[in-house]
């Protein structure tokens, strides 16, 4: 077992604000930005004791390619030689309005807009400066940690007593979605209407540095919720992690580093999904917008950790970081799905393309869609050769603490059965983090429900898979507990 030794403390901070317009990440559209609402930020913490370490980078993103992760590696394998490459960690606050790093979804974008290409590039040197400048800057410092409470994700799946495929209209368009039980915020005013799939989680675990001084420097936020509450909108944004660090810094200073990072929370999202008038009513007599709302909250759940948490500050912590790579089993695609797959691609390929004033929208969820029934006609094809998929997975034990990564959209349930099981005394899960398939990976009730999120399109783990990545995880964990 890893000894305890002096922790030492490296922060360091990026804009990555594209300078032109660009393709913004998040909807089936595309949405070529208006203008810049705040800046989108890269937040490095380079953290190490005795003979091990880890640098955590967020992103105010969607998501984070895994192809920048590894020429993120590869750069700094260059320019800082002294630098573990295999200790980084990328992951996203999943904020809809930011740069898209990706560009597969959508038409190559107009001129004069910078490409998806271009803006990995960017975001690339951006974070290799962050982790470079957190990495040299390491300080002897202390750490502690807490858990604290917000009310700030909500369940979004809506899920009904009929099968909402056999109602009138119903729409069974290919490539967006396929439906049974369950809508993704599907309307609670329904006759219908059962109930919320799942769970939520309110809990907040939270990681606070300081100087030798005593000064805070920095916290580490673990929020089960992703940073979409203006998630539409056609300028870039961070989101509600804007105002956060605005809250944050104006109580504890400018210079404070705050690192988000979400935790399972794929079945959840900042919006209500019913008492929709009285939040309303509420936000308007305080004379706050939702985003302000939940910075309050954040900040109030600060506050009252910190308080607490203060009085066991750590100089001297025990760290073990352990990398591993782990295969998951695929959601597979059947044979009738496949074959619908052909049949919808087909009948997309008939469609003109729209012109006029709604062209580049119209014509971009069409390529949207064509896009998402190729994958599972490829996927149908890799399946039998290829039944499982890689993913890259941290597992970093701090003290009595634990880190442990993955690159889904993780259902909320998941991450329960691991914070039950571990041995740490708070488990900080992120999702979205680089380093293997980034889409929805959804529990065996909500594939049964379907509905986007939880249906063929969305899914390219399944629920198997889902059990393996927590026996994996906890299993890891075990091990650095001994």
């Amino acid at each position: 077992m890893p000894q305890s030794s002096q922790v030492l403390i490296g922060w360091a901070s990026r804009d990555i604000t594209p300078d032109r317009p660009v393709n913004l990440c998040g909807q089936f559209h595309m949405r070529i930005s208006q203008g810049v609402l705040d800046p989108v930020t890269v937040t490095a913490l380079s953290l190490s004791a005795g003979d091990d370490s880890f640098t955590w980078v967020s992103c105010d993103l969607v998501q984070v390619p895994n192809d920048v992760l590894a020429s993120c590696r590869q750069k700094l394998s260059v320019r800082l030689p002294e630098f573990p490459a295999e200790k980084l960690v990328i992951s996203v606050t999943h904020t809809h309005t930011a740069p898209d790093p990706k560009g597969a979804w959508h038409p190559p974008v107009p001129p004069g807009v910078m490409t998806a290409a271009e803006f990995r590039e960017f975001l690339t040197e951006r974070i290799v400066e962050a982790v470079t400048e957190s990495w040299q800057n390491r300080k002897p410092g202390s750490v502690c940690w807490g858990n604290g409470y917000a009310v700030i994700g909500h369940n979004r799946r809506a899920v009904y007593f009929d099968d909402l495929s056999k109602r009138p209209g119903f729409d069974d368009s290919p490539g967006t979605k396929t439906e049974k039980s369950a809508r993704m915020y599907g309307n609670t005013n329904d006759p219908q209407f059962s109930g919320l799939e799942g769970y939520v989680e309110h809990g907040i675990n939270l990681l606070f540095t300081f100087d030798t001084e005593g000064k805070l420097t920095g916290v580490v936020y673990n929020l089960p919720c992703t940073s979409q509450e203006t998630e539409g909108m056609d300028v870039i944004s961070a989101d509600f992690w804007h105002e956060a660090r605005q809250e944050l810094r104006q109580r504890h200073g400018d210079g404070l580093f705050v690192l988000p990072l979400c935790a399972p929370a794929g079945d959840l999202s900042p919006h209500a999904m019913y008492n929709k008038a009285a939040e309303a009513r509420m936000l308007q007599l305080k004379g706050r917008t939702a985003r302000q709302d939940i910075a309050q909250r954040l900040a109030a759940a600060f506050d009252e950790t910190l308080a607490w948490a203060q009085n066991d500050r750590r100089e001297q912590v025990e760290l073990k970081h352990v990398s591993r790579t782990i295969d998951l089993t695929r959601r597979f695609i059947t044979e009738e799905e496949y074959r619908d797959a052909k049949d919808g691609l087909a009948a997309l390929e008939q469609i003109t393309p729209a012109a006029g004033d709604d062209y580049m929208a119209q014509d971009s969820v069409l390529f949207a869609r064509k896009y998402r029934c190729r994958r599972i006609i490829q996927r149908y094809e890799e399946q039998q050769q290829h039944p499982t998929l890689p993913m890259e997975l941290h597992v970093i034990r701090l003290g009595d603490i634990a880190f442990a990564s993955n690159p889904f959209e993780l259902f909320l349930d998941y991450g329960l059965r691991m914070v039950a099981r571990s041995p740490a005394l708070q488990t900080f899960l992120v999702q979205l983090a680089a380093g293997g398939p980034t889409s929805y990976l959804a529990t065996q009730k909500a594939v049964a429900g379907e509905s986007y999120s939880a249906c063929l399109y969305c899914n390219e783990v399944g629920p198997e898979g889902g059990q393996q990545l927590v026996e994996e995880t906890v299993a890891t964990l075990n091990a650095l507990w001994g």
